[in-house]
């Protein structure tokens, strides 16, 4: 599969856009659509963000080559520090047949909530809380 490269004006609208769409209605629980929508505000305003530190406007083959969907390697580079961290691996819930045993680094959490997966170590619920410091952080930075 070949990328596609987006500018930075792209980005910054797709992380408005499904910032605001990943945020349930008042009174309703966020579900793992809405958390797939906020990982992908969080990986489009880091993305934006690291174009702006850069001074580009691009962000091509290469960029998305090296960075895939891993947020804590765009993290790690942005240098947003340890508060912003996210985990380094994730497990989830066993598939019940056989037990299989499932777990993979943080760049599989959209593959998790994209398929109806349950987060357990760590929680579907401090993956999103992370992910929605982060969201808070990258405000700041797009201003």
């Amino acid at each position: 599969m070949s990328a596609i490269p987006f500018t930075d004006r792209e980005l910054k609208r797709a992380w408005r856009e499904l910032s605001a769409i990943a945020t349930p209605a008042a009174g309703t629980v966020r579900k793992n659509p809405h958390r797939l929508l906020l990982f992908y505000a969080v990986e489009c305003g880091l993305k934006a963000v690291w174009l702006k530190r850069q001074s580009r406007s691009l962000f091509d083959r290469g960029d998305i080559d090296k960075t895939g969907h891993n947020l804590r390697q765009l993290l790690k580079e942005l240098r947003v520090g340890a508060d912003l961290s996210l985990p380094e691996n994730l497990q989830l819930q066993p598939v019940t047949q056989d037990r299989i045993p499932r777990y993979g680094n943080i760049s599989i959490l959209h593959q998790a909530w994209r398929y109806g997966g349950e987060c357990t170590a760590p929680t579907d619920q401090d993956c999103e809380n992370q992910l929605q410091q982060v969201l808070k952080w990258i405000q700041g930075e797009l201003k």
